[in-house]
């Protein structure tokens, strides 16, 4: 069973999602306490030890994120419920486990819970580290600062502004630093182009996605190629040279 703890300020909230829970996903969940505020939250953590914290962003006495740095070991999952904009939710995907926005829909916590059970399995040990990446995330105006690079080893975390560029490869990406790593990722390329796509990064060609701070110029030809400050060349297909020009000029 999957030891749950929610932490909303809203009662009513409160009573909805432990509704939901426990109708839906008695043979997979445990709730095990609620809470209505960052403090009597970080005790409920402390004394109950839950597997995953459903937790909401904005409460009356502080948010979510004040929450998890007050928190010494942070060896649990968070899935955050937020009515927050869409730039938000797409901050909580680079680190959070899951996200939930309110009105919250069964559809959407039947894929969380999915998720949450096979990764529980495998997981345990990754959350510290990357809920400590989230937190540090969330600064400055909430721009996004790392990545969390994850594959059947475990994850790895970049900085957006160190990564050159991303390789399709089938079912993989490979993503290249500018130190020359290379790191493989168990997702496609396409997800990553629905995650980056906002955040400074361009896809180029079928198989190669650039960051753009690392573009030093652009050669004409066919679609022509773009050069990338390592000193590469990487081709540009021809159906996607007026959209990447239009991001220069």
């Amino acid at each position: 069973m999957i030891k749950v703890l929610i932490i909303d300020d809203e009662k009513d909230a409160r009573f909805l999602l432990r509704n939901m829970l426990e109708r839906s996903f008695a043979d997979k969940i445990s709730v095990i306490a609620e809470a209505e505020d960052v403090e009597p939250g970080i005790l409920a953590i402390e004394t109950h030890k839950p597997d995953v914290v459903f937790l909401d962003v904005q409460m009356r006495k502080g948010t979510g994120f004040d929450l998890l740095q007050g928190i010494g070991n942070l060896d649990f999952e968070v899935v955050f419920i937020t009515a927050h904009n869409q730039y938000a939710v797409d901050a909580f995907k680079f680190s959070a486990f899951g996200y939930l926005l309110k009105p919250i829909k069964l559809k959407d916590i039947t894929e969380v819970i999915d998720k949450l059970e096979s990764h529980l399995i495998q997981q345990k040990d990754s959350a510290d580290k990357r809920l400590k990446v989230l937190v540090e995330n969330y600064g400055a105006d909430g721009e996004i600062q790392k990545l969390i690079i994850s594959n059947i080893d475990g994850f790895q975390v970049v900085k957006i502004k160190d990564i050159l560029r991303l390789e399709g490869d089938r079912n993989y990406t490979h993503f290249i630093t500018e130190e020359g790593k290379k790191i493989t990722a168990s997702k496609s390329l396409g997800e990553f182009e629905e995650l980056l796509n906002n955040y400074g990064f361009f896809r180029i060609h079928q198989s190669t996605m650039v960051n753009l701070r690392h573009v030093t110029g652009y050669q004409k030809g066919d679609g022509g190629s773009v050069e990338m400050s390592d000193g590469s060349n990487q081709k540009l297909s021809r159906h996607r040279k007026a959209e990447f020009i239009k991001r220069f000029i």
